[in-house]
């Protein structure tokens, strides 16, 4: 235990003192035009969400809302990917005296198998209480060295249990672009970001694949002979908390749940260091009026443990909030005894304390006499090398070779249906980019100060920036470049010579001079994933926004004295050219689209092995309807100039397009 307790001392005197250190930049960043937008509609759901909360009194109404709940989250998940047929295998069994570990291989869609391993008791008598135990975002997965104690130190306790290396993870990690075997992997955060991107194209995202695994797992679990189908919990710390109460609000068949280190308030979490990964931020969570509360309330009147860290980066004064919340439901329902807490004085983990409380607490639920001395060597845990059931990473064996999550999302790509007809793709494209209403958009004109500064309202609250650069003294100006995204020296001075009479320049929320500091999320994540994850838990995308940032800058342009009737060409590069063609497509308000280094198309991005793209580009479900040289066809032959094409590694491609400044 030195090594683990040790740790637990340094993350303790680091969390500690953040809350105190942080604070002056937490009130920096928070000031930023896009984070008050956010902010405010952050708080915007909340007050909703909370008042409908305040109208359930009584226990018909606390059914009503339970049931409410466990239907949106369904909602936000979706449909599941199909089905596999239930097949699994052991590849070999580890005896380690007292208990042994089978190496499983679940197949949880066809062809593609989640890594595992079951421990259970050498000797006994009938079947035994089972706990699924999901994992946290450790490079190991399953062989981490908390999920290992937590494993063994509940078969020392007469349970059995099953844990599982997710997506992304363990003997599932997904390869670096260009990179093989050790120290080529992507981190875990990285891996889920980058196959969600994929997936969202397509109309999915990776939580929903991530709950397939979850059911498969569970499945595979109760088809053991010593498990006893009636005892059934499950438990996890950090995403491995979230994915318990996913599965607590989702599945029936678990009868008990421990979350840890996970249950907030989302907006206390939110306003401190932002949203978290792709299978943390389901489509539509927020818009639904759903928090981490309703996780627990969707189980209900199951037992429940809620663990939770008092230095964690997952807020304690949004777990009170929750935690509170969830009480109420619980006590409406008749089971207030059921709902539990506990806080260990510790930082973001699965620390000793906190699995012995897990554990006493299924022991309690399930009838099992706690054993406080399990005499556990933890120096000589079983390693992840004795672990490992096939290999490391997705492609390690041949079953596998072609069963990997980059291989399911080529194959998905191959049975897209077929591409909408000319006149539907407006109107498709409006949905997608899920565009706020017309009437919360801002149509007033641009406010333009005597250095050529540029400020206007997008939509409520969201304060846009640009600048004016005059290449005449013209008032009657005619001929306007509008730069998304801004525009060089160099482009200055080519729009000039090729007959422009002004450049406006603007930077869509989020981007360029107007993104967020790095540091906000204090390391968590970047700000544009952050940001992205928010916005789709609140039914939006940050491309949408953006392009309603360009809509907003057209509209604004057209009512601005001495431009009312000029020829607007829209103009961006690379991740703003999609923005651009994006806003060119939706509008009737431009003359000519001129981009450059667009991406070549979204197709060859899903497939791509790697991208050096921002992930704001992402519009979901873009690939069930059309691509981007789809897009460009839309528009009036002679009316588009790309002046070049990128790969997604941002490398230039030869195509028979393209184009030069001169009109």
């Amino acid at each position: 235990m030195r090594t683990f307790s040790l740790q637990e001392e340094q993350a303790n005197r680091r969390r500690e003192l953040s809350y105190i250190d942080d604070y002056p930049d937490i009130e920096r960043f928070h000031s930023h035009p896009f984070r008050r937008y956010l902010d405010r509609l952050n708080a915007d759901y909340l007050v909703k969400r909370k008042s409908a909360l305040k109208q359930v009194n009584d226990k018909a109404s606390a059914m009503a809302y339970r049931q409410q709940v466990r239907d949106a989250f369904r909602a936000s998940v979706g449909p599941l990917p199909e089905e596999a047929g239930g097949s699994a295998f052991v590849t070999g069994t580890l005896d380690r005296g007292i208990y042994l570990i089978d190496k499983v291989c679940i197949e949880t869609v066809a062809g593609l198998l989640a890594t595992g391993s079951f421990y259970y008791p050498k000797q006994r008598s009938g079947p035994l209480p089972a706990l699924l135990l999901f994992c946290g975002h450790a490079n190991e997965g399953k062989a981490y060295g908390s999920y290992v104690s937590f494993c063994v130190e509940a078969v020392m306790n007469g349970f059995c249990v099953l844990t599982f290396d997710p997506i992304g993870q363990g003997e599932r990690r997904v390869p670096q672009a260009g990179g093989s075997g050790d120290g080529a992997w992507m981190d875990p955060v990285a891996a889920h970001c980058f196959l969600d991107q994929k997936l969202s194209l397509l109309g999915e995202h990776l939580g929903a694949h991530m709950m397939r695994d979850n059911i498969a797992a569970l499945s595979y679990l109760l088809s053991r002979p010593e498990v006893d189908a009636t005892r059934i919990g499950v438990t996890g710390n950090s995403g491995g908390g979230t994915m318990s109460a996913y599965m607590g609000a989702y599945d029936d068949r678990i009868q008990a749940v421990a979350p840890c280190c996970y249950i907030t308030e989302l907006r206390s979490l939110l306003y401190r260091i932002m949203a978290q990964d792709a299978e943390q931020c389901l489509p539509g969570f927020m818009q639904r009026g759903l928090d981490h509360s309703d996780l627990v309330t969707a189980a209900a009147p199951k037992p429940y443990l809620i663990g939770a860290a008092m230095f964690d980066f997952f807020p304690i004064d949004g777990l009170r909030d929750a935690f509170i919340e969830a009480k109420k439901l619980y006590r409406l329902l008749e089971a207030e005894e059921l709902l539990e807490l506990y806080v260990s004085m510790k930082g973001h983990g699965f620390w000793h304390d906190m699995r012995e409380q897990v554990l006493r607490f299924f022991c309690r639920t399930f009838q099992v006499a706690y054993q406080p001395d399990k005499a556990i060597d933890y120096e000589r845990l079983p390693t992840e090398t004795e672990l490992l059931c096939m290999g490391l990473g997705e492609a390690s064996s041949e079953f596998a070779a072609d069963g990997t999550m980059q291989q399911i999302i080529r194959e998905h790509l191959q049975s897209l249906p077929s591409k909408l007809e000319p006149g539907e793709v407006r109107e498709r494209l409006k949905e997608m980019l899920q565009l706020p209403l017309d009437s919360d958009l801002r149509l007033s004109p641009l406010a333009v100060d005597e250095n050529g500064g540029i400020a206007f309202e997008s939509e409520e609250g969201m304060r846009i920036s640009g600048s004016l650069h005059r290449f005449t003294t013209d008032r009657g100006t005619a001929r306007i470049c509008l730069a998304v995204g801004g525009m060089s020296e160099k482009g200055l001075e080519q729009a000039r010579e090729a007959g422009y009479d002004a450049v406006f320049t603007i930077h869509p929320r989020g981007s360029g001079p107007a993104a967020m500091e790095k540091e906000c999320t204090f390391g968590m994540f970047e700000p544009e994933n952050a940001s992205g994850y928010n916005a789709r838990m609140l039914g939006r995308s940050l491309q949408g926004m953006r392009v309603a940032d360009a809509l907003a800058a057209i509209s604004g342009l057209k009512q601005l004295r001495g431009f009312e009737k000029a020829e607007i060409t829209l103009y961006g590069e690379e991740e703003h050219a999609l923005t651009a063609l994006y806003a060119a497509v939706l509008t009737g308000g431009i003359h000519r689209l001129r981009v450059a280094g667009l991406l070549e198309s979204f197709r060859a991005f899903a497939e791509a092995k790697g991208h050096r793209y921002e992930s704001g580009i992402i519009v979901p479900g873009l690939l069930c309807a059309f691509d981007i040289p789809d897009l460009v066809q839309v528009l009036q032959p002679g009316n588009v100039f790309v002046e070049s094409w990128l790969d997604p590694m941002k490398k230039t491609v030869t195509t028979q397009h393209g184009g030069t400044w001169n009109r």
